[in-house]
């Protein structure tokens, strides 16, 4: 069992959707992205990082069991990348992803905001960016 607390777990989560969201949204179909290599690699990258991120908190009962196919799909893309279907992949971004952002915003009230409101710092000054743009949102949307 990791080591990290749970909500850097997260805070990553909604790190990797924020960017996944920022990388594809200057593209109208799954064929054009798929063929923006820096676009979808990195896409792919944030889904591992969700899928990891997934598995620690279903290990620890913040998530359901039902929430595994997530960890399921982060297996396949990690271990089956030549096989990565662009359409299965819009469709996750387009169709399962916001439903999965709106679930972790609700986990977000579960934990203790002082806490929270710490990391989210803490984690703003590792970052750059529009990640630093984001941590600071959702620091005052929790605040």
């Amino acid at each position: 069992m990791s080591k990290r607390v749970l909500e850097l777990f997260v805070i990553d989560l909604l790190i990797a959707m924020d960017k996944i969201s920022r990388y594809h949204a200057k593209f109208s179909d799954a064929q054009s992205f798929y063929h923006d290599e820096k676009s979808f690699d990195a896409t792919i990258r944030e889904l591992q990082i969700i899928g990891e991120a997934t598995k620690h908190l279903i290990n620890s009962n913040i998530l359901s069991k039902e929430h595994r196919v997530i960890v399921d799909f982060r297996n396949l893309i990690v271990h089956e990348y030549f096989g990565i279907d662009a359409d299965e992949i819009w469709n996750i971004l387009h169709q399962e992803l916001p439903t999965f952002k709106k679930t972790i915003h609700i986990l977000l009230k579960d934990f203790n905001k002082d806490k929270l409101l710490q990391i989210i710092s803490n984690t703003k000054e590792d970052n750059r960016g529009k990640t630093a743009e984001f941590l600071q949102n959702l620091y005052d949307e929790i605040s």
